[in-house]
């Protein structure tokens, strides 16, 4: 799975440090709502590769669009806040969503 690393501009930093003893309740509520336009842009580009430029007709059934979500926003024990776009896992029929999503890449 890809990792992304994100940099905040200091002032935003400087703003965020004066929400004081708020910030731990405000940053996962921050973190979803980026999530969620991540969330659907990872699905708007997905269902545009599904079937398309392929030899064969599509089989698709939707399962693997619809197995994609986005997990709540934790901390980990480093104190950063996370929060992942991913499948949940196994589809119906035991493969991997995180593999069959990599060979349409």
């Amino acid at each position: 799975m890809a990792k992304v690393d994100v940099k905040m501009p200091e002032e935003f930093l400087l703003r965020l440090s004066r929400l004081g003893e708020r910030t731990d309740e405000i940053i996962p509520k921050v973190l979803e709502a980026g999530g969620e336009v991540m969330l659907s842009k990872v699905k708007s580009n997905l269902q545009s590769v599904i079937g398309s430029g392929t030899k064969y007709p599509s089989r698709s059934t939707g399962e693997l669009v619809d197995a994609l979500g986005l997990s709540p926003a934790k901390q980990d024990r480093d104190g950063n806040h996370n929060i992942k776009v991913g499948f949940t896992e196994p589809r119906k029929d035991g493969e991997s969503n995180a593999k069959i999503a990599n060979i349409i890449e």
